[in-house]
């Protein structure tokens, strides 16, 4: 038997990342369609607003968390399946947008973008991955970013977590398949959310919070590997990060403005 995707009725939703942006509207869009969602974030009180919101047969219960604690992400999962029944879906989103300008760089940004997006959606598989194995059910939906496809100006942390991401959740597709525990990626576009105001590059074919959550919502019932939206924009990218680096390395340069003469101070 194959792997699935996941239904309301086997267990609750997880989500982290679940008190702001994607992350809450995608809470309480599938709570408006009958899920018993729980969110996770690092702030409780966040989280209950969120939790208020709730319009529909569904419902959202609150389990706080910093993803970074791997020892917390596994006393979480325990403390949700007791508390709720199995994590039929979880859908690991928590992440941060930190950009990097390559000509002052600053370590931190870059550990604390891995910290959260990369390592902190690492301990929640290795907290998932084998409870879902031995039931022989589960449904794990990684969100990644069209960044994954290939290099962007100041997203040297970003896209780097993003793109190990999609491939993290590459493998653990060929891998857990043959125990019905089915993985997707999700690589979205542009998304209104407070991070992309960092972008110092145009964003074209950027889409609300409400509408990435309806493209979600309905990829978690399709048994595609990748959800990525808006396609116009995600094929497209696609179709540039096919050709040879050498060609699309200089138009990308020049699509975001990275050819123009440097304002960088000089030593």
């Amino acid at each position: 038997m194959k792997a699935r995707p996941a239904r309301k009725t086997d267990g609750v939703c997880w989500i982290t990342g679940g008190s702001s942006g994607i992350g809450k509207a995608l809470a309480l869009r599938l709570a408006s369609n009958g899920w018993h969602v729980v969110i996770s974030a690092r702030t409780r009180e966040d989280l209950q607003a969120v939790a208020g919101q709730v319009d529909g047969p569904g419902r959202i219960d609150v389990a706080p968390l910093d993803t970074t604690d791997a020892d917390a992400v596994e006393r979480v999962v325990a403390q949700i399946e007791s508390e709720h029944g199995p994590i039929a879906l979880a859908v690991l989103n928590a992440g941060i947008y930190l950009p990097v300008r390559a000509e002052s760089p600053d370590f931190s940004d870059y550990a604390k973008t891995f910290a959260v997006n990369l390592n902190g959606t690492a301990a929640c598989v290795s907290a998932l991955s084998p409870r879902m194995v031995r039931r022989r059910s589960g449904h794990i939906a990684i969100v990644s970013s069209a960044t994954a496809f290939g290099g962007m100006p100041t997203a040297s942390a970003y896209g780097a977590s993003k793109a190990a991401l999609l491939n993290m959740a590459e493998a653990l597709r060929i891998e857990l398949d043959r125990y019905q525990v089915f993985v997707q990626a999700v690589t979205p576009g542009f998304v209104e959310t407070p991070a992309q105001d960092d972008n110092a590059f145009p964003k074209p074919f950027t889409i609300s919070p409400q509408k990435a959550a309806r493209r979600m919502a309905a990829g978690f019932t399709s048994r595609r590997f990748q959800i990525t939206f808006p396609r116009r924009f995600t094929w497209a990218l696609k179709a540039l990060y096919a050709l040879p680096a050498d060609w699309y390395i200089p138009l990308v340069r020049k699509q975001t403005g990275w050819d123009k003469p440097d304002d960088a101070p000089k030593s």
